[in-house]
């Protein structure tokens, strides 16, 4: 469902003409995508706002790594750092960033589709 409405949105921008909010929303979308694709990244990896899902991969991996340091899972690692994502989101920072990098992907993409 989600995809069909990426696309019927796509082919809605896709005029030479587009005005300054489509393409402003263009890069709205962009940005708000990064940033959604990766919180799912990580939350089907198995880090999610409950915690570490029961035999996904994340809970293989903090399995290795506990076992790896004795029994436990180090501080700082980046398996604490995920799973700290999954329940508690991204810091404001990180999440401009995503942006930043969404919405010149969708400027990229918009370049290409004739958009701007």
């Amino acid at each position: 469902m989600h995809l069909l409405a990426l696309l019927i949105l796509i082919c809605s921008f896709s005029t030479v003409d587009a005005s300054g909010y489509s393409k402003l929303a263009w890069i709205g979308l962009g940005a708000a995508s990064a940033i959604f694709a990766a919180q799912g990244f990580i939350a089907a990896l198995g880090f999610t706002a409950t915690g570490i899902t029961e035999g996904s991969w994340a809970a293989r991996l903090m399995s290795i790594i506990s076992s790896l340091n004795g029994g436990t899972v180090p501080s700082g690692s980046f398996v604490t750092t995920l799973k700290s994502i999954g329940t508690a989101g991204f810091a404001l920072s990180t999440m401009v960033l995503l942006g930043a990098v969404g919405a010149l992907i969708s400027i990229i993409i918009g370049i290409k589709l004739g958009i701007f």
